[in-house]
């Protein structure tokens, strides 16, 4: 197991899928169907610093002899590096790993990496950032579950890709299960325990998009700038100002990002597809 994700499993996936974390994947695509995917992933100060200090407990008296180079390997930031590196089967067959910078703000720290592909048919993009904190090796951890995006292209004069995202829990049991009555529900939420939240989840962000090399003809897309499309923008700051809707959130405990896009759908700032599937057509 990488240093990185044991870290992760040390704290627990929660920090996650609700944390203090912004992550940003683009994925670009080519009139021949190739591209390059761009994913940037950043924690805040507080969690890269958790990390630093959980390491440290791990040290023993030999540890004090080593070289500057392997202390700089106990760097958070540098451990995201080297994960990112394996992480090209995440995303699919035919996916290489190109480069990965580290990237510092005034308040996060994380990474900027970019991988190839050379058929985005073979592409998946899991729109569930726990995904990472899955374990790399053995059993022990159940892992994250997987919320991938897949595409289907189809090259021509005027080309066609669609864009199909993940079915939610109803939409799959519909047609095979009846609907069960609803249960009373959680009790209301502490007012201390939904500041500490809203403290912790002020700065999570979550963006997918898809940026087209050439000339969109027709699109059935929601949120389309020129030649970019967004699939889904979350920004939970924005979320935290609707008392309502924020509260009705944390009750939920949504487990994946799906269930989340649903219970704020419709939010003025976040940017939720309601396509399914997703269209373009271009040259």
């Amino acid at each position: 197991m990488s240093y990185f994700r044991f870290i992760c499993l040390a704290l627990g996936s929660v920090f996650f899928l609700f944390g203090c974390f912004q992550t940003e994947t683009v994925i670009r695509l080519k009139p021949d169907g190739s591209g390059v995917i761009e994913e940037t992933l950043l924690l805040s100060k507080d969690l890269l610093e958790s990390f630093q200090e959980l390491a440290k407990g791990f040290d023993d008296e030999a540890d004090k002899t080593r070289s500057e180079a392997e202390k700089e390997k106990q760097d958070p930031i540098q451990g995201m590096i080297r994960d990112a590196r394996s992480k090209e089967s995440q995303y699919g067959t035919g996916v290489k790993f190109i480069s990965a910078t580290p990237l510092r703000t005034e308040t996060m720290g994380g990474y900027k990496a970019t991988y190839a592909f050379k058929d985005i048919n073979t592409l998946k993009v899991n729109q569930n950032p726990g995904k990472m904190t899955e374990k790399s090796g053995g059993g022990g951890q159940i892992p994250a579950k997987e919320e991938n995006i897949l595409f289907k292209f189809i090259k021509g004069p005027v080309s066609t890709l669609t864009v199909t995202m993940p079915k939610n829990k109803e939409e799959k049991k519909a047609s095979v299960q009846k609907k069960e009555p609803p249960d009373k529900g959680p009790a209301d939420p502490d007012p201390k325990a939904m500041e500490q939240v809203k403290t912790f989840l002020k700065d999570m962000g979550i963006k997918i998009a898809l940026e087209i090399e050439g000339n969109i003809i027709k699109t059935n897309a929601t949120y389309r700038k020129k030649s970019e499309i967004t699939i889904v923008e979350l920004h939970f700051g924005k979320l935290i100002e609707n008392k309502d809707v924020f509260e009705k959130v944390v009750t939920a405990q949504p487990k994946t990002v799906e269930e989340a896009k649903e219970l704020v759908k419709g939010i003025e700032g976040l940017k939720i597809e309601t396509a399914n599937p997703l269209v373009v057509e271009f040259k």
